[in-house]
C-alpha cells in the first residue's frame, strides 16, 4: 500500500474542515480586538448605571421575611422604578422582591418602566417605544439576547447607531440587560469561537474537542507527508549519486 496518496487525501479533507474553524477563530479575534467592549458591546456609552443607595436602617427583620419558601439562599440589592429594593432568592419558591422598608414590591406598570428606561439612557437616539414581549427573538440563528431566560420581559428600544435595547423584569422593573447590534455581532462570533452554539459558555463541548483532534491529525498527517517526501528525495539523491559513479 502506498502511503502518500492515502495521507494526502486525509490531509486535504482535514485541512478543509480545520480551515473553516480557523477562519472563524481569526475573524472572531479581529471582532473581539476591534469592538470597544465596555463602550459599545456592553452599552456603556448609552447607559447610566442605576444608583443603589439603600436608606439607613434598611435591614429586614425576621418577621418581614416570607416563611413558606424554605431557606434564604441569597439577598441582592437591585434598582427598580420604585427605587432601591431587595431581591431574595429562596430554596423553594424562587425569587421575592421587597422594598428596603420591608413591604412587598408591586410589579411596575408600563409608564413606570418607560420613565425608568428614559432615566437610564444617556445616548443620542430617539425613543422608539416600550413593549412587553413573551420571548426574545433569536438573532443570526445563534444569538440569544437574554440567554436561557424564558417568560415575558419589557423591552425599551432607542434609535441610536447600534439600536440599543434595554430589557426589564416585569415583576420588579429591574434592568436585566442592555443589548445592541454590536453585542449581537460579538456574541455571534464568540459562540463560533468556543464552538458552543447553545449556551455560549461551554469550553469543553464535543465540537471543540473534535476540532482540536482534527487539527492534531492535520499536523501529524502533514508531518507524515513531509517525512515521505524527504524519504523520496533521499532515495532520488542516492540513485543520482550511484548513476554518476558508473
Amino acid at each position: 500500500m502506498r502511503w502518500s496518496p492515502f495521507l494526502f487525501r486525509w490531509h486535504r479533507w482535514l485541512a478543509y474542515l480545520v480551515a473553516v474553524q480557523v477562519l472563524a477563530w481569526i475573524l472572531g479575534g479581529l471582532i473581539f480586538a476591534w469592538l470597544p467592549f465596555q463602550a459599545w458591546v456592553k452599552g456603556g456609552e448609552v447607559l447610566r448605571k442605576p444608583q443603589l443607595s439603600l436608606p439607613v436602617g434598611w435591614q429586614l427583620k425576621q418577621q418581614d421575611l416570607p416563611g413558606d419558601r424554605g431557606a434564604l439562599l441569597a439577598l441582592q440589592s437591585v434598582a427598580t422604578p420604585a427605587g432601591p429594593a431587595l431581591k431574595l432568592r429562596y430554596a423553594e419558591g424562587g425569587e421575592v422582591w421587597m422594598r428596603a422598608g420591608g413591604e412587598r414590591l408591586s410589579p411596575p406598570g408600563a409608564a413606570e418602566i418607560e420613565a425608568f428606561a428614559r432615566s437610564l439612557y444617556i445616548g443620542e437616539g430617539r425613543w422608539l417605544g416600550l413593549e412587553l414581549i413573551e420571548t426574545v427573538p433569536q438573532r443570526l440563528g445563534l444569538v440569544r439576547e437574554l440567554g436561557e431566560r424564558s417568560g415575558p420581559v419589557w423591552r425599551a428600544r432607542f434609535d441610536d447607531r447600534f439600536s440599543s435595547r434595554f430589557y426589564f423584569d416585569p415583576r420588579s422593573g429591574e434592568l436585566l440587560a442592555v443589548r445592541n447590534e454590536a453585542w449581537v455581532l460579538y456574541d455571534f462570533f464568540w459562540r463560533l469561537h468556543v464552538m458552543d452554539y447553545q449556551g455560549g459558555e461551554d469550553f469543553n463541548n464535543g465540537w471543540l474537542r473534535a476540532a482540536a483532534a482534527a487539527a492534531i491529525l492535520l499536523v501529524f498527517s502533514g508531518l507524515g507527508l513531509s517525512g515521505l517526501a524527504l524519504a523520496r528525495a533521499w532515495r532520488r539523491g542516492r540513485r543520482h549519486a550511484a548513476s554518476d559513479l558508473r
